[in-house]
C-alpha cells in the first residue's frame, strides 16, 4: 500500500502548473483576441486570456487525469465548480505576478544550470526522459514552457528564502510542540492483506482468525503489490502516514490484534499490528526542527505575500475568463 505522502505527487504537480474584488468589465471579450484581451492588471501590467488559457488548459487536463470530467459542471456555494477554479488559478496567477515582481526588484536571479538541475529532478521523479516527455505531451506543454515555469518558481523560492533566513526555533519551542503533540509521535509496525472485494477479503479473515499464518496468506493472496516481497509488512509508519480508514483502524489496535475488514479506496485490507511505540523527544528533535522551522518560514512569508499584494494595484476582470 502506497503511503499519503506518495500519493502527494500528483497534487504536488498540480499546485506546481497553476502558478477578491471583481473588475470593472471594461475590458471587451473578443474571442479571436485573446492576446489582447485583459484578465487582471498588477501595477499596470497585464495578464492577458491567452497567458490564462494556457495555463487553465493544463490545470483543467491534470485535473481530468484524475476526476471525471463531469466534476467541472457540480455546483459549490451556489457556483460551478469551472467558475471557482477559473477565479483560483486568476488569483495564483496575479499572486505569481506579484512576487515575481518584487524578485527582481531585489536582483534575485537563477542561472540555465539551476533550471537544468531542477529538470533532472523531475526527469528521475519519472525515472526516464521518456516518461517525462511523455508527461509534458499528456498536459499539452512544450518543455520550453515548463522550464520557464520551473524558473519562475526557483525565483520565487529563492525570495522566499532570503525573507525568512533569520527565522529560528528555539529548543524551549521544540519541547512544548513534542510534550503537546504526543500522539503525532506515537508508531505502529503493522503487516495488512489487501483483497479487491468484500466477498474475497471475509474469506481471508476467516483463514486468519482460524490461525493460519498470517504473512503468508498475505504473500499469496493480497493485491498490494510490494506483498510478494515484503509479505504484507509495512514497517513502522506515524500519524499522517497512512490513508485515514486504515490509520485509524492501525492505531485503535493493539500488538498482536488483527482489525475485521477496513475498506479505502485501495480496497478491503486486514491488519494486524505487531508492535506499537513512541519516539522519544531526543530521537525526533533534527527532524522536528526542520518541520517546525519550515512551518514558521511559511507562516512568516505568507504575511510577506499578503503586505506584497495590499501594497501592489490590482485589479480583476472575471467576465473576461
Amino acid at each position: 500500500m502506497n503511503h499519503k505522502k506518495l500519493l502527494g505527487v500528483t497534487a504536488v504537480i498540480v499546485a506546481f502548473m497553476v502558478f477578491a474584488a471583481s473588475g470593472c468589465g471594461m475590458v471587451k471579450v473578443k474571442p479571436q483576441d485573446a492576446d489582447k484581451t485583459i484578465v487582471a492588471t498588477v501595477d499596470g501590467e497585464n495578464i492577458t486570456k491567452a497567458e490564462f488559457d494556457k495555463i487553465f488548459e493544463i490545470f483543467k487536463t491534470q485535473v481530468e487525469l484524475n476526476q471525471d470530467p463531469s466534476i467541472w459542471d457540480k455546483e459549490y456555494e451556489g457556483k460551478k465548480y469551472i467558475d471557482l477554479a477559473k477565479e483560483q488559478v486568476l488569483d495564483q496567477m496575479i499572486g505569481d505576478r506579484v512576487q515575481l515582481r518584487k524578485a527582481n526588484e531585489l536582483g534575485i536571479t537563477v542561472s540555465d544550470e539551476e533550471v537544468n538541475a531542477e529538470v533532472d529532478k523531475w526527469k528521475k521523479l519519472f525515472n526516464s526522459d521518456e516518461k517525462y516527455i511523455e508527461f509534458l505531451t499528456t498536459l499539452k506543454m512544450e518543455e520550453a514552457y515548463f522550464k520557464d515555469n520551473l524558473k519562475k518558481d526557483l525565483m520565487i523560492n529563492k525570495m522566499k528564502e532570503k525573507l525568512t533566513q533569520s527565522v529560528e526555533i528555539t529548543d524551549t519551542e521544540l519541547a512544548d510542540y513534542y510534550n503537546s503533540h504526543m500522539n503525532l509521535f506515537y508508531k505502529v509496525k503493522a503487516s495488512h492483506i489487501l483483497l479487491d472485494t468484500e466477498e474475497e477479503a471475509k474469506k481471508i479473515l476467516e483463514r486468519v482468525k482460524a490461525g493460519e499464518d498470517f504473512n503468508a496468506l498475505a504473500k499469496e493472496f493480497s493485491t498490494d503489490p510490494s506483498a510478494k516481497e515484503n509479505s504484507g509488512s509495512l514497517g513502522y509508519f506515524r500519524h499522517g502516514e497512512m490513508v485515514e480508514p486504515f490509520e485509524q483502524a492501525a492505531f485503535a489496535l493493539k500488538p498482536g490484534e488483527v482489525s475485521d475488514l477496513v475498506k479505502s479506496d485501495y480496497g478491503y485490507h486486514i491488519i494486524k499490528v505487531e508492535d506499537k511505540t513512541i519516539d522519544k523527544f531526543e530521537d525526533v528533535k533534527d527532524e522536528l526542527k526542520n518541520t517546525l522551522i519550515t512551518d514558521k518560514k511559511n507562516q512568516n512569508y505568507s504575511t510577506s505575500l499578503e503586505e506584497m499584494k495590499s501594497k501592489a494595484k490590482i485589479e480583476k476582470f472575471p467576465k473576461n475568463l
